[in-house]
């Protein structure tokens, strides 16, 4: 079986990438070791000589620096040729959408070519153009896209879209949006399947309208083995990885750990990422205000069997999201399964991975710094605690360590290969 996976970006190949790039790397991993022919469409690569790339295809994207103008409407039309001519000369017997920005040109490429096409949702993005589904107010919205969306526009960073509407008559918007919304709800129900990391994603999906029968919800990532750092690690010591910003919850954790030093002497923290400057500026200053500046160790942005490493180390992983997160962070699973407890929001999926005071903590109050570092004490100045409730978040997450969730996708590519093949027989 061939497969084709299309992702945004891959670690080791451009600069920027998260969980999600992870997770499609870790697919295409384990559908080889499952002897399928694997090979990547990803945009255009930023370390071109990293490694052999042999089986990664870059994708001209002439239009991406309209980012999210581009990412939401059909206009690159020469990422849709380029996927097409991929495509067609590769013949992939199913393709596996993992991607944003590659969505639209990829899935049109699909059925234009008949090819079964798969995409696992990393976001909200087929159905909130701001991927958010949040209001500017930092309420929940349970409306979805559509020419309302106009009103939310402000949650957009400073790009060139969010420059752009600037001069852009409200009325107008509003028909761009109507016509996005009318663009999705349009190719949505012609994908082949959908895979979902959680239940809670998968019921989000079937509100939004996506039949039930078409999702699936597989966690089809495998963890890694740890790999070198030069980074010891003092201990007792927390850590934290990923963006850093307000979204993530690194604020309300600096307050938090502020707290807990003040009861655990020894205590360090450790933040792995990177974050926009005026926002990691801001947290600097609270760490002065606090005291705790020499206990707050910056690492920056590490290569993943690095991060896993520093994790390894530490005590405890912490996970504040502030807004939800129904696709299961890729850092709470991964903490999970090397042992770690973890202490992390009751927003989103998390209750679908931690059990509250079992194999971590869940903060019902995730805004309010004094509940994390409550938790946080608690396993800081406890080494046994911490311990007993690590072993029981590895035994919980053990099928991150094992193919099994391979040999269930290759089931649902195959389910769909033979679906397509018979549609194709009987085009009534």
């Amino acid at each position: 079986m061939k497969v084709c996976i299309v992702t945004d970006y891959l670690p080791g190949y451009h600069k920027l990438w998260s969980g999600a790039e992870l997770i499609a790397v870790t697919l295409g991993q384990m559908l080889r070791d499952s002897r399928c022919e694997v090979f990547f469409l990803t945009t255009p690569l930023d370390f071109p000589d990293a490694a052999d790339h042999a089986a990664i295809y870059p994708v001209r994207t002439p239009a991406r620096r309209l980012g999210a103008l581009a990412r939401n409407f059909p206009i690159d039309i020469w990422a849709f040729r380029d996927i097409c001519r991929r495509l067609k000369q590769a013949r992939p017997d199913v393709v596996h959408i993992n991607a944003k920005y590659l969505f639209l040109p990829t899935v049109r490429a699909c059925l234009r070519l008949k090819i079964p096409a798969v995409f696992t949702v990393p976001d909200y993005f087929i159905f909130c153009p701001t991927t958010f589904i949040r209001k500017p107010d930092g309420s929940n919205c349970t409306a979805y896209h559509g020419a309302r969306c106009c009103d939310c526009l402000d949650i957009l960073g400073n790009g060139p879209l969010k420059k752009l509407i600037r001069y852009i008559p409200k009325f107008v918007l509003r028909m761009l949006l109507a016509l996005r919304a009318r663009q999705f709800n349009r190719l949505l129900p012609k994908l082949s399947a959908y895979i979902t990391l959680t239940r809670i994603s998968r019921n989000r999906l079937i509100e939004y309208g996506i039949p039930a029968e078409k999702i699936r919800v597989i966690y089809h990532y495998k963890l890694a083995a740890p790999g070198q750092t030069n980074v010891k690690v003092n201990k007792p010591a927390a850590v934290f990885a990923g963006w850093l910003s307000e979204e993530n919850g690194t604020d309300i954790l600096i307050e938090a750990f502020a707290r807990t030093a003040k009861v655990v002497g020894r205590a360090s923290l450790y933040l792995i990422g990177t974050g926009a400057d005026w926002f990691t500026d801001k947290i600097k200053r609270r760490m002065a205000d606090c005291g705790i500046t020499n206990r707050v160790i910056f690492l920056g942005k590490k290569a993943n069997p690095e991060v896993l490493s520093i994790i390894s180390q530490c005590d405890v992983v912490i996970v504040p999201h502030q807004w939800p997160k129904e696709f299961g962070p890729v850092i709470l699973l991964e903490a999970l399964a090397l042992g770690k407890p973890v202490v992390t929001s009751r927003i989103g999926a998390t209750e679908e991975f931690v059990e509250d005071g079992e194999n971590g903590f869940l903060v019902t109050d995730y805004s309010k710094p004094d509940t994390f570092a409550e938790k946080l004490t608690v396993l800081l100045s406890d080494p046994d605690v911490a311990k007993k409730m690590g072993e029981k978040g590895g035994r919980s997450l053990a099928f991150l360590k094992d193919d099994s969730t391979a040999k269930e996708m290759i089931e649902l590519y195959q389910a769909l290969i033979i679906r397509e093949a018979a549609s194709g027989q009987n085009p009534a």
